[in-house]
């Protein structure tokens, strides 16, 4: 029952806060007085991934199978376990706990192995990361047994709640909801509440919580990348939508992540990624980056001067790697179709690191009854 002394009207109006309604009954949980934060700093918005993955709450990453999700997943746990840029951008560097229901150790293995080709590092440097590979298992963290029971939180459940907050993970990438969820995923209040739970894990630990997610067909068709119910998108506060750009036939190896919901920054923000030796990295022109970025760009530009050197020797067109030469490498090359819009400066680059490397050295060159003179040529071996 509630009583007051004095009426509600005149408390407010007489801007007495010590003349509230009494209430007998349990206090409501999660109350804040904001007369109680004045003069308190107001907190910093923290993340995993600045605008995109934000800490303390759970993201929803949606993909249709085969576009590359897991892999998006598995590059940002290392990512986070080094404090390398993720897709270009800058992360958190934290411990992290990766949970893959679909993909087997020896396959965690091998994407692994190309990770760390693309990031330049090695296994023995992974040491603030964790993999849980659930191939074969039960994987239920939520489940509806009877159609009027309420669903509940499995022992899987606490066990990687347990897990992450011993191992101190900042983030949790959990691979996928259709392995995970065992109630009804165009049930409303169900959907809602399994979020909730997830939530449990971020706030235990204090960092983010990633959750893999197939898109509908009709989400797919539209573009939104809807999952279910409309709940999912309510539920999270920040939803990515990883997908392949139409159409398909022209370029498979492109591929889209958009920032479908943000509510903590600006919404519908996308970036053009590519699919390249087992990893995926940002689409666009060289900028001789750090990190992944870094690693795959110079393997690129590598590639593509070795190619030109190729073309240039089937022409018969001997080049060489002074700079006062008419036949300079890198600006001949730069004209090239096989450049592929490289600039001279990235071929110089690429120079640098081939000479290094051993892969091409000056030696000479014969073309037609000429005689040999000193030209760049590849490595023997």
């Amino acid at each position: 029952m509630m009583t007051s002394t004095v009426p509600l009207e005149e408390a407010v109006r007489q801007g007495r806060r010590d003349s509230r309604p009494a209430w007998t009954g349990a206090p409501l949980e999660g109350v804040i007085d904001p007369v109680s934060l004045q003069g308190a700093r107001v907190p910093v918005m923290e993340w995993v991934v600045p605008q995109w993955v934000p800490l303390g709450t759970v993201t929803l990453l949606g993909g249709d199978g085969g576009v590359g999700k897991s892999l998006l997943a598995q590059q940002l746990v290392t990512a986070c376990a080094r404090g390398l840029p993720w897709l270009g951008l800058p992360v958190r560097r934290c411990r992290a706990l990766g949970i893959f229901c679909e993909d087997s150790g020896d396959e965690l293995h091998r994407r692994q192995a190309r990770i760390n080709a693309a990031y330049g590092i090695d296994f023995a440097d992974l040491g603030d990361c964790l993999w849980a590979s659930r191939v074969g298992h039960d994987n239920l963290l939520w489940v509806k047994e009877g159609a009027y029971d309420p669903p509940r939180a499995t022992p899987l459940f606490e066990q990687i709640l347990g897990s992450a907050v011993a191992f101190g993970a900042g983030l949790v990438v959990i691979d996928s909801l259709h392995d995970v969820y065992g109630a009804n995923e165009n049930a409303r209040p169900e959907a809602r509440q399994f979020i909730q739970h997830l939530q449990m894990i971020a706030e235990a630990t204090g960092g983010a919580v990633i959750l893999t997610a197939h898109p509908s067909l009709t989400g797919m068709a539209s573009g939104t990348g809807m999952s279910g119910s409309t709940a999912w998108n309510a539920a999270v506060r920040s939803r990515l939508y990883l997908t392949r750009p139409r159409p398909e036939a022209e370029d498979d190896d492109a591929r889209r992540l958009e920032r479908k919901k943000a509510n903590y920054a600006k919404a519908n923000d996308s970036l053009a990624l590519r699919w390249h030796e087992g990893v995926l990295a940002p689409d666009g022109p060289m900028g001789g980056g750090g990190g992944m970025v870094g690693a795959i760009e110079n393997r690129l530009a590598d590639r593509i001067f070795l190619d030109c050197l190729d073309a240039a020797a089937r022409q018969g067109r001997p080049v060489s790697d002074a700079k006062n030469s008419v036949r300079y490498a890198p600006r001949m090359f730069a004209t090239m179709a096989q450049a592929k819009g490289m600039t001279r400066r990235d071929l110089e680059r690429a120079m640098a690191r081939l000479f290094n490397a051993g892969a091409i050295r000056v030696g000479s060159s014969r073309a037609g009854n000429r005689h040999a003179q000193r030209a760049l040529v590849r490595d023997a071996e």
